[in-house]
């Protein structure tokens, strides 16, 4: 038998079980309950139905256990093993608008560099030298070899 009863009614029949020293973390619990509409899941119960946040989308600081960015008595969610901080690390891609910028901002750059390069190079400080026959008399007028003069010369 599934009652639908409000955060406040909840939280006052909660504070009605626990023992004294525990009623502030039932009063956390029923306040970051209240932050945040989940479903209802009738499956965990009474469990408070906490919702599917990262503790490292959390402040780094306010919490009374550091590491793991918690206080004290504040109910363990339910996958805790996902969402506490010895999970791997969450990353968030950029949206489309900031990645079609990246973009053009390495494309401006390679091109600009490009430029930059092409024209601002200093001129050669000597000439190229030119053959008009090509290197076969300056080096001495030995024709090329082919490779049919090889197989030719190997076979005899």
């Amino acid at each position: 038998m599934n009652r639908v009863f409000s955060a406040s009614t909840r939280a006052a029949v909660r504070a009605q079980r626990t023992a004294p020293g525990q009623v502030a973390a039932v009063r956390f619990a029923s306040r970051y309950k209240e932050q945040y509409y989940v479903d209802p899941e009738p499956q965990i119960g009474d469990y408070p139905n906490l919702p599917h946040k990262f503790a490292e989308d959390r402040p780094q600081r306010g919490w009374w256990d550091r590491q793991n960015r918690r206080n004290f008595g504040e109910p363990v969610h339910e996958q805790d093993e996902i969402l506490n901080m010895m999970a791997p690390t969450q990353y968030r891609s950029p949206g489309w608008k900031q990645v079609g910028k990246m973009w053009a901002g390495v494309i401006a750059t390679i091109g600009s560099v490009y430029y930059l390069i092409a024209n601002v190079r200093a001129e050669r400080p000597y000439l190229r030298a030119f053959y008009p026959n090509g290197l076969k008399e300056e080096l001495g007028g030995v024709p090329a070899r082919t490779l049919a003069d090889a197989v030719e010369e190997a076979s005899s």
